[in-house]
This record gives structure tokens, C-alpha cells and sequence, in this order.
């Protein structure tokens, strides 16, 4: 029998190994009972550092280039504002929410006592966007009822297999301390497959992409930090015999520490003792395309993650309205990591409900069209039946009206369904109609 509770801790999260478990978690304490693993049936496979990114690349420094920033927030800030639900699918057809689902109370109320829905799955996401892999530490009470959600570093995070039956276990490490976590325990999402189960971030199957990106950012800084932005050639009067190495070595100080920088750029260019510069005639910055290379890099990344280059303000990449633009980035881009989600995130379901109930994002709350497209589609809607007055007053969040008009659907009455009864009937009809429109006595 598992056995947890909550009681107050440090901000520390660390394991202690004695006869249970401890987890603290945000400050929280997370006690259960644990079953000891044999060692001799384990076997690692898949290490927190298969893939440690980049030779000379960690994720700080990914983040520190502005388009791989931008696209990663672009992402997860979309995911983290989609409400998630869970329904419950009925004999004839329909779905009715499930909020009495201990999934639908944590992934839309608290995942857990200090984080909110939006801040935990836009952690979830960053950690898949960068790392790959989102691990989330499963809390359940005394039932096995998931009822707290914690996710853990990606990069501390081992998976392990057991060497006789098909099944994967995790070793988490924090301050030199190794614990073990079961299947049961740990929700283990990948983002990109390739061999075995850890996954891979999109950005892990572009490296160069995404370093020619912090090259770029290096060199432009470079280049336009000093006020001197082109190379002088500064000549000496003929008469200055004495003038070395070293002379000239302090003159170039001299003048980088006058005239260098930010702080002095624009500022006028003053020699004395007879001495003259010039600047030489060598290609500038926009002459190497520097700004060419630079727009061809943000391309590149946002290509590694499906971002639209509009959203990144490039000017280059138009769209008729800003509907389409969502619609476009929705599909190509968010639909992927929303469907990964709602399946990794149905496996927290009881196994008895997971045929009967689903989670799913509500996708229609990223498209708000304009007043005037969105009136026009609820009305075609209304008029075909689809949608009731609540229905609209409900995703217009409007109070509902009285359901005896609020609740009925409406079509046209000159449809009919095309069976043959009615076919018949209406060719019967017709002829009728034919027969009694000619005039008496003519054949």
C-alpha cells in the first residue's frame, strides 16, 4: 500500500533513501512507501547526457540567441493559454466534460500547490522544445489517484529498462545523489524519436543552424559595439624619426579608449603633431551581407521550429489577416505538440476510463476571428442546426438564455433527407403538380 503526505519543507527538492522516499518539491514533502528494485534486472541504456546537446553549446546559450528565444516562447506561450479538458464519451455520439476526473481538476485548476496551469505547461514545453524531454513526477494518494504533477529537470533524468520484461524505469540525480523512480511515478514525454526511447528537440537535429545563429549574434556585436566602424590608416609626419613599435602601439590604445565603444560614437576625430587618417577602403558590414547573413540564420531556426517568419517580424512573410495566420500556425505548428500532449497526457487517466475518456486542448480558443467572420460563421451555423443560442452565448461567454429557446436547434423547413421514400415521393408530387397545371381537354 502506497502511503504520502503533505507537510512543509525546504524550497529544496533532494530524496532521502531510508525505509521510504522523500521528495520536497517547491517546499512541499512528498513521503511514500518504496519497493526495492533489484539491480541485477536492470540494465542503463539511455543516460541524462546521451546527447548533451552540442560540443560548445548548453541551452543558456541557445537561449541567448534572440530567434531560438523567440520561437520557444512563441511555442509555449500559445500551449500554456489553450484550455485543457477531459470528456467522457457518450453511447450516442456525443462528449460531456469529465470534471469530476482528478486529471481534469489538476490540468485545469493546480498541477500542483505553487505552480498554475499556465506556468506548468509552458514549463513542460520549454523543457520539451530545449531538451526534448519532459519528465513529470506523478504524486498519488493512498488510491493511486494522481493528485500532483511535478516536472523534473530533463537533464537529470536517466531511463533505465529492466532486463526482463519490457518495461522502463528512472533514475533521477540531484547533488550527487541518485534516486529511482518507477513508470508508475514518472510521465515521461518525448518530443523527437529517433532510436530508443529518450527523445530529441528540434533544435538537436539542427546544430548548425542554430550556431551559425549565435555566430552571427557574436560578430554583429563585434562589429557595431565600437564608434569606429571602419579601419583607419593614421600616417605619421615623415619628420617623427623616432617614432617605433611601441609609439605606435600606445597611439592605437590611445585612440580605441578616445573614440571606441558605444559611448563615443559619432564623436569627432581629433589628431594632433601633424598626423592624418584615413579610412581604408575595405568592404563594411553591409558590403559582406551582414544583414543578409543574419536574416538567413532567423530563417533557418524558424524553419527548425515551424514558426511563421511574420510572427517573428520579418516582412518578407504576409498573410491575407491575422485569422489565417493562426489557422496556418496552429496546424503546422502547434497541432504536433497538442496532440503529443493530449495522448502522453491521457495516460494519467485510470486504465478502466482511458477508452471512454480523452484529454483534449480547445483549439478554437487561438482563433478569434474578427467581429464580422465570426458573426457571419455562427449564423450559418445557427441556421443549420449546428450550433443553439447557448452554444454562441457560451464561446461569446454571454449569460445563457432560457433553454426552452437557449437549448433548441433550428434548421430549414425545406430539407429533406435523400431516401428514396422521399424521392419517390416528391417525383410522385411533381407529376401531380404537372398533371393538374394543364389546361382541361389537352393531351
Amino acid at each position: 500500500m502506497r502511503k504520502r503526505r503533505m507537510a512543509a519543507g525546504t524550497d529544496r527538492l533532494f530524496f532521502v533513501k531510508t525505509d521510504c522516499l522523500i521528495m520536497k518539491i517547491f517546499g512541499f514533502e512528498i513521503r511514500k512507501i518504496t519497493d526495492s528494485v533489484p539491480i541485477s534486472k536492470l540494465t542503463t541504456e539511455w543516460p541524462a547526457a546521451a546527447l548533451n546537446y552540442f560540443p560548445t553549446m548548453t541551452v543558456d546559450q541557445l537561449m541567448a540567441n534572440a530567434t531560438v528565444n523567440a520561437c520557444t516562447g512563441i511555442i509555449s506561450d500559445a500551449v500554456s493559454v489553450l484550455p485543457v479538458r477531459v470528456f467522457r464519451r457518450l453511447p450516442d455520439g456525443g462528449r460531456k466534460l469529465e470534471t469530476s476526473s482528478p486529471i481534469y481538476n489538476l490540468l485545469k485548476l493546480r498541477p500542483n500547490p505553487v505552480q498554475m496551469p499556465i506556468t506548468f505547461k509552458s514549463q513542460v514545453m520549454m523543457h520539451l522544445l530545449l531538451r526534448g524531454n519532459a519528465f513529470i513526477f506523478i504524486d498519488r494518494d493512498a488510491k493511486g489517484t494522481p493528485t500532483g504533477l511535478y516536472a523534473l529537470a530533463p537533464q537529470n533524468v536517466e531511463i533505465h529498462k529492466y532486463t526482463d520484461k519490457n518495461a522502463f524505469w528512472y533514475r533521477y540525480t540531484l547533488d550527487g545523489k541518485t534516486y529511482d523512480l518507477t513508470s508508475d511515478e514518472i510521465l515521461h514525454i518525448p518530443a523527437m524519436i529517433w532510436s530508443g526511447p529518450r527523445g530529441l528537440s528540434p533544435i538537436e537535429y539542427s546544430y548548425q543552424s542554430a550556431s551559425l545563429g549565435n555566430t552571427m549574434d557574436k560578430y554583429t556585436a563585434r562589429s557595431f559595439d565600437g564608434g569606429i566602424h571602419s579601419k583607419l590608416k593614421v600616417t605619421v609626419p615623415k619628420d617623427e624619426r623616432n617614432f617605433n613599435a611601441e609609439d605606435a602601439k600606445k597611439l592605437k590604445d590611445r585612440l580605441l579608449q578616445a573614440y571606441g565603444g558605444p559611448d563615443h560614437a559619432g564623436e569627432p576625430f581629433i589628431l594632433t603633431q601633424g598626423m592624418s587618417a584615413e579610412a581604408l577602403n575595405l568592404p563594411s558590414n553591409n558590403d559582406s551581407q551582414l544583414a543578409e547573413n543574419r536574416t538567413y540564420s532567423t530563417k533557418e531556426v524558424a524553419k527548425i521550429f515551424r514558426v511563421p517568419l511574420s510572427m517573428l517580424g520579418e516582412s518578407d512573410a504576409k498573410y491575407n489577416n491575422n485569422e489565417q495566420q493562426q489557422r496556418n500556425f496552429l496546424q503546422l505548428t502547434l497541432n504536433p505538440w497538442l496532440r503529443r500532449l493530449e495522448e502522453y497526457f491521457g495516460l494519467l487517466l485510470p486504465v478502466y476510463d482511458r477508452e471512454d475518456c480523452y484529454v483534449e486542448f480547445d483549439r478554437n480558443a487561438m482563433l478569434q476571428a474578427d467581429s464580422n467572420i465570426r458573426i457571419d460563421n455562427y449564423v450559418k451555423q445557427f441556421t443549420n442546426g449546428q450550433l443553439t443560442l447557448n452554444d454562441i452565448n457560451r464561446m461569446e461567454n454571454r449569460p445563457l438564455i432560457d433553454p426552452g429557446i437557449g437549448d433548441v436547434r433550428f434548421a430549414p423547413v425545406n430539407l429533406a433527407p435523400l431516401t428514396k421514400e422521399y424521392v419517390d415521393a416528391y417525383m410522385a408530387n411533381q407529376k401531380k403538380l404537372m398533371a393538374e397545371s394543364q389546361p382541361q381537354g389537352t393531351e
